[in-house]
């Protein structure tokens, strides 16, 4: 369990900037004012509860499940299952966030919504999009199919990646072309 708040530690340290002593204000000031936070907060929970603890929880967790939909589906807008896997240091910026069930993302991961991680079609052997560390996905963005992400990868607004993204570079388009591969200098700046 105390990996569920080491994860919302870390969320809110990309929400605040802040990397040293706690702010209680701060953090309730984050908390209740940016819905990302708040879905972040639920996604750990129900997470845990369904798929990482014992059947007692994972009891408490069905029962709570309805209210987790309710809420990040309806008033969020984010429609992101507790079976995706995602790493510490979520970021949500806005809202209209959809995420198939299958997707893997790795630590620090930057959403700005409306974007869609999905499935080419309907059946199941399409595979999902797996993300790296360090990937920070704009507005407007799809990532469809079996597609890998590399670490450091930056998807530009509206760009349609169906194939995979090598790590350190920035990828824009329809579909997604490589626009610029980054080096140490330009990593620390975007």
């Amino acid at each position: 369990m105390t990996h569920v708040f080491i994860a919302i530690w870390k969320d809110w340290k990309r929400y605040t900037g802040l990397h040293t002593r706690m702010n209680p204000l701060l953090f309730l000031a984050v908390l209740f004012r940016n819905p990302g936070m708040h879905f972040s907060v639920m996604y750990r929970f129900e997470r845990y509860f369904l798929y990482e603890s014992n059947i007692l929880f994972a009891l408490l967790g069905a029962l709570l499940y309805p209210g987790y939909f309710i809420l990040t589906y309806y008033i969020y807008s984010i429609d992101i299952s507790p079976r995706v896997k995602i790493g510490t240091g979520l970021y949500v910026h806005n809202r209209g966030i959809s995420f198939t069930e299958n997707a893997v993302a790795g630590d620090y991961l930057t959403l700005d919504g409306p974007l869609t991680l999905g499935r080419k079609g309907v059946g199941a052997d399409n595979g999902a999009p797996s993300l790296g560390d360090h990937v920070t996905v704009f507005a407007g963005a799809r990532i469809v199919g079996s597609v890998r992400i590399g670490n450091q990868a930056y998807i530009g607004a509206n760009a349609v990646v169906v194939k995979d993204v090598p790590s350190h570079c920035i990828v824009a388009g329809v579909p997604a072309k490589i626009i610029r591969k980054l080096n140490a200098d330009e990593e620390s700046r975007v």
